[in-house]
């Protein structure tokens, strides 16, 4: 079960290059460049989509959780690609767009190390004990809402899981770990 990460923005893309709307396009325009930079780990041009101080939330597996303000988002975005994290795959299945917000919906397949399950208090998947040197993939519906100011730039996210993503975890044989993803300079 390979985990693909360039697959993430591909919907975007094809909404992006579809759109005649020029503030919806400029929407989609941006949520494209934040998957495809967070996939990338360019934490620069990540953080250059987004407003001065961003705010995320995430819901659907207790409070919310998100990071307010940038120092707390960097450091979010930072964590997540020290530890491979920003190497998922989000099949977006439906895209809505208006002048506010685009919203994302689909499957998110995320890996995580062992020893970060370990951390969290995942001691077994699928009735084996988790290997710590191993990794793992996650996979939950997912649904984003991604709120713009005027000029453009992302609030933030908004993120609603379907499900509990250490539901369904399965462990990643060697070869179908991600690998990082360079970014494409055009």
């Amino acid at each position: 079960m390979k985990v693909d990460p360039t697959r993430t923005w591909a919907a975007v893309e094809a909404a992006y290059a579809a759109e005649t709307n020029p503030r919806h396009k400029k929407l989609l325009k941006e949520v494209r460049d934040h998957m495809k930079t967070e996939v990338c780990g360019e934490i620069e041009l990540l953080m250059a989509t987004l407003t001065a101080e961003p705010q995320y939330h995430i819901w659907g597996t207790g409070p919310d959780r998100g990071p307010k303000g940038r120092q707390a988002v960097r450091a979010f975005y930072e964590m997540l690609i020290a530890s491979g994290g920003n190497l998922f795959e989000f099949n977006v299945e439906k895209i809505v767009v208006n002048d506010n917000a685009v919203v994302t919906e689909g499957r998110l397949r995320n890996t995580h190390p062992g020893a970060a399950l370990l951390a969290a208090g995942v001691t077994q998947v699928n009735g084996e004990p988790v290997d710590a040197d191993a990794r793992y993939v996650s996979n939950a519906q997912l649904l984003t809402v991604w709120p713009a100011d005027p000029d453009g730039k992302l609030i933030g996210e908004d993120i609603y899981f379907g499900s509990n993503p250490f539901d369904l975890l399965e462990k990643l044989a060697p070869g179908d770990v991600p690998r990082p993803v360079a970014m494409e300079r055009t």
